[in-house]
């Protein structure tokens, strides 16, 4: 009978052995979801895309870019790619007038046909309503053609059609080449949004503040102060060529958000901000999510481990009986 005990208690130390080390490698597992969760999070809440465009990775039948936040990968698009080169810090992508990278921002679709289009958002993030700020790092090699060498433009479009685009807001390089009448010197840049209550709006730097072959940093902001063009951290003196600097209204949504179309120009860093005072309470309340998750997954754990531990008892206490 001793023996028999001996040999019961000796299961029972086997199984409070192996509770343990499920109650270890739960807490592991715990610990390890809560450093992903910080991870993915690490990301300034303010930030909306972050693209270092160090890295091209194959996704299925196309190239993509990531997206620090983890939310908008960027495709590569025309061949030849735009080229990973060495950038301002680590790598870069090149440009060469024709390619450029592709961040769906909603699809529209096209089937069946109805009155008005209808849209599936993709990333809804990237459609900032109030306050936005848009920065990189560039070095352009040379100015095209194109009256907007593009350096982050958000496009909308009612049908498939390339001609029926429109240009929602963003940052570009001005060629040189007359628009409408309107002469904007070449190596000027160029900030701009369209609103639902003032329409397009768009300013320019007075004077050109590019540099060929040079890195340097720009950007473009939209704040309830207006519009504002830096670089390299200083405010540059603007002029409105259409609408307001200061325009009234929303910024209207996209469906799409485009690097380096029609420039000749290295990008690094692209950076999207929503500058929104009241984002930090949303922000909050969006961090709830993964603080649930990690509770949720904790709560569940303890009570597995409890529940096997009951299980294990139970089943002793069965077998010890004469």
């Amino acid at each position: 009978m001793w023996l028999m005990k001996l040999v019961s208690l000796t299961k029972l130390g086997k199984l409070k052995a192996l509770m343990l080390i499920l109650l270890i490698s739960s807490t592991l597992s715990i610990a390890f979801t809560a450093s992903s969760v910080k991870a993915q999070n690490s990301v300034d809440p303010r930030t909306v895309g972050l693209w270092h465009l160090d890295e091209i990775k194959p996704d299925g039948y196309r190239a993509v870019t990531p997206d620090a936040s983890g939310r908008n990968p960027g495709i590569l698009g025309v061949d030849p790619l735009p080229l990973l080169v060495e950038g301002k810090f680590g790598k870069a992508l090149k440009f060469d007038g024709g390619n450029f990278v592709y961040v769906p921002i909603s699809f529209l679709v096209g089937f069946p046909p109805s009155p008005q289009p209808i849209y599936i958002p993709i990333s809804p993030n990237l459609d900032v309503q109030k306050e936005v700020k848009i920065e990189a790092w560039i070095n352009v090699q040379a100015f095209t053609d194109a009256t907007y060498n593009n350096i982050v433009v958000k496009c909308t479009r009612p049908d498939a059609s390339w001609e029926n685009i429109t240009r929602v807001l963003g940052l570009a390089i001005r060629s040189g080449v007359p628009e409408d009448g309107l002469s904007v010197p070449q190596g000027a840049l160029s900030g701009f949004v369209r609103t639902d209550e003032d329409g397009a709006n768009e300013i320019v730097t007075t004077e050109p503040v590019i540099t060929l072959n040079q890195w340097a940093h720009v950007e473009f902001t939209r704040t309830s102060t207006g519009m504002h063009i830096y670089v390299n951290g200083y405010e540059k003196s603007v002029r409105a060529i259409h609408g307001v600097q200061n325009p009234t209204g929303a910024i209207m949504n996209g469906t799409e958000v485009y690097f380096g179309h029609d420039s000749k120009v290295t990008i690094d860093e692209v950076q999207i901000s929503n500058l929104a005072p009241d984002l930090q309470t949303a922000a909050a309340q969006i961090d709830i999510g993964p603080n649930l998750l990690v509770a949720v997954i904790a709560i569940s754990t303890i009570f597995a481990v409890a529940w096997l531990l009951r299980r294990a008892i139970q089943m002793w206490v069965l077998r010890s009986k004469p």
